[in-house]
């Protein structure tokens, strides 16, 4: 469903206008030069560039090409809701499922998946205006109104029978549009006709992979990622069609534009997904090869939020609610079946299967094959942040980079962007050990950290001269560690040494398109898509070089765990300068929950007593915690103690 922000209700708001929302319904107030469809005054409907968005204000600039006529039979609710969702429905029913709107044309048999959302509640009132059979999916509550757009089978997809995508009347599917994200390509091919298709609306890395191999094996049965292209005539088309009253735009709920963020919130919240939450789940004993770990720090990495947005789920199907991370370090408390390396109370660092998660947490089980002893002189939070970020960069430079971390072999220029962050940093140390010259990108604000980490150049990527990536004394590349993301392989050939290579950590279609490209085409210069396989022997390496002091883990920020969302929330903005460490040490948070009730019990001062434990423990408290004792203390009249945690 839309959510609609009123205009009309915000004269006096102020809000920053390159908000990325597209869809906006209004009156003309000006226009430029060459504009003859429209004049002052006219009513319209239009979709903005989402390069330069702009909605989500009092006044937007709009293209004539993508801007049509509202009727006065149209409200500006009605027809804001149209652009995106309602282009997106009709370009996959008549472009890509070949479904004519005009009733004509051969019958064909419809899955329209989340089919109460956006996109979805037109789809299914469009298709219905076609020679269809439609079969949707919802939930639960969602369910008659979607039977009142017009489909003529509802799933509750959280049942059995919704989950299996089957048509309660047996029609075998000759499109699906998949409007959800999450249901990988197999879910859906039982139940398609012979030469049935599935467009997918939320095209993702996976499904383009499914695309490709689809097409490569001549498979009938296809994976259409849809790239919805505006068209002036379409939604012209469509806005005639609530006017006749054949379309509806079901509005969610209305926000003035001064209430924004409610709106804005009520959108990303979704089903609830997407949200920390901290529940208590059981303590899982360690099977056959595998040892229980009673967690002392653990380390964030992008893979985690990736994972929380859906982005990996196509590759990593893993059921949520999801506890997130995969790089820990602690005690092991309990070994399984069959483990020799281990007994409890030895210290390790650990990577955790990406399947099963579990390292936000005060406990977690991982396998045997991928713990490793952890020294007294290296840390819990240095040693946490190795094994996601650490064995990236450990892989990328011995094996993709072909550098010889003992100094030997022969001399290599090296760039390596985004040399900050948690991959950057290592990579610029271990790059130091081999024999290399080491041209490295960053911000402003990190440039002397970078130099003090070994690179021996330093751009600032902001500037000219850092965006064109050139080596300031005349290096060509021999090889690129790419950290970054938004930079594609053009940007780096003109640098690059005859036969140079790009390895790209994060990975994306378009990298894999151009690895694709660089291979068929037999070019000298290569992009080389990085898979990290973490290997026993590679932690075990990075954790001597920690000890010995050759390698240190810079640590951005360390939060408890009563805190994670601090954590998260820093590690999505993207700029944190080494690792985001969280400290997970549960005697934190029994401090915690000893802490509130001793206040609860109106002994104050033995509380106080407490949090004070708590600080020489290292123990930080949470700030709800803070709170808490604050209050009571300044009931009590002891303000002093008061101000000194304040």
């Amino acid at each position: 469903m839309k959510l609609v922000c009123g205009k009309e209700e915000a004269k006096n708001s102020r809000i920053d206008t390159n908000s990325q929302v597209t869809d906006v319904a209004g009156e003309v107030v000006e226009v430029g030069f060459g504009v003859k469809k429209f004049k002052s005054g006219d009513k319209v409907v239009a979709y903005l560039s989402p390069f330069s968005g702009g909605g989500l204000a009092e006044f937007a600039v709009a293209k004539e090409n993508l801007t049509v006529p509202r009727p006065p039979e149209v409200s500006a609710a009605e027809g804001a809701g149209l652009p995106v969702a309602g282009l997106t429905a009709h370009q996959a029913l008549t472009q890509s499922a070949g479904v004519k709107l005009d009733g004509s044309g051969p019958r064909k048999n419809l899955l329209i998946t989340a089919a109460s959302g956006g996109v979805g509640l037109y789809a299914v009132q469009l298709a219905k205006l076609g020679n269809t059979h439609v079969t949707a999916t919802c939930g639960a509550r969602n369910l008659d109104f979607v039977k009142g757009l017009g489909a003529d089978e509802v799933l509750d997809y959280k049942t059995p029978d919704g989950a299996a995508l089957k048509s309660p009347s047996s029609q075998k599917y000759d499109a699906v549009i998949h409007c959800a994200m999450g249901i990988p390509f197999s879910a859906f091919e039982p139940n398609l006709s012979p030469n049935g298709k599935v467009i997918d609306l939320t095209p993702s890395f996976g499904s383009f992979m499914t695309s490709a191999v689809k097409k490569l094996t001549c498979s009938k049965k296809q994976l259409v990622p849809l790239f919805a292209v505006p068209k002036g005539e379409n939604l012209d088309y469509l806005v005639q069609l609530v006017k006749e009253g054949k379309l509806k735009t079901v509005i969610d709920s209305k926000h003035p534009l001064s209430k924004a963020e409610e709106a804005w919130a009520k959108s990303i919240d979704g089903h609830a997904t997407g949200k920390i939450i901290h529940v208590e789940v059981p303590v899982r004993a360690p099977k056959k090869n595998e040892v229980l770990i009673k967690v002392e720090a653990a380390s964030l990495n992008p893979f985690d939020w990736k994972m929380q947005k859906g982005v990996m789920r196509p590759i990593l199907p893993s059921k949520f609610p999801y506890i997130p991370v995969a790089d820990i370090a602690g005690e092991v408390v309990e070994v399984g079946f069959r483990v020799k390396k281990f007994k409890p109370g030895d210290k390790v660092v650990a990577f955790l299967s990406p399947f099963s998660g579990g390292g936000l947490a005060e406990f977690a089980v991982a396998k045997e094959n991928l713990t490793v002893p952890r020294p007294p002189e290296v840390s819990a939070a240095e040693a946490a942040g190795l094994p996601i970020a650490g064995l990236t960069a450990h892989q990328a430079l011995p094996q993709s980079a072909g550098v010889k971390l003992d100094g030997s072999g022969p001399r290599k220029n090296l760039l390596i962007t985004a040399a900050s962050g948690g991959v950057g940093h290592y990579a610029v140390q271990l790059a130091k050990l081999g024999n290399t010259h080491v041209t490295a990108t960053c911000g402003a604000h990190n440039l002397d950290f970078v130099k003090g980490l070994g690179a021996d150049e330093v751009l600032d990527y902001r500037t000219p001269d850092g965006a064109a990536l050139k080596s300031p004394s005349g290096q060509k590349y021999d090889v690129v560690i790419h950290c970054a993301t938004g930079t594609p392989f053009s940007a780096f050939e003109p640098n690059l040494s005859p036969n140079g290579k790009v390895i790209d950590m994060t990975l994306s279609f378009g990298s894999f398109m151009t690895f694709a490209v660089k291979k068929l085409t037999c070019s000298k210069k290569q992009l080389v898509t990085l898979l990290v396989v973490p290997k026993h022997e590679n932690l075990d390496y990075l954790v001597q070089l920690v000890k010995d002091g050759k390698l240190k883990t810079v640590i951005d920020s360390k939060h408890p765990l009563s805190e994670a969302e601090e954590a998260w929330a820093k590690s999505i903005d993207g700029h944190a300068t080494g690792k985001i460490i969280d400290g997970c040490n549960p005697n934190g948070v029994m401090y915690s929950l000893l802490v509130h009730g001793l206040c609860e019990a109106w002994e104050i001062e033995e509380a106080f007593r407490l949090k004070e434990e708590m600080s020489e423990k290292s123990c930080r408290p949470s700030t709800r915690t803070y709170t808490v004792l604050i209050k009571a203390l300044c009931d009590i009249g002891l303000t002093d103690k008061a101000f000194r945690l304040a």
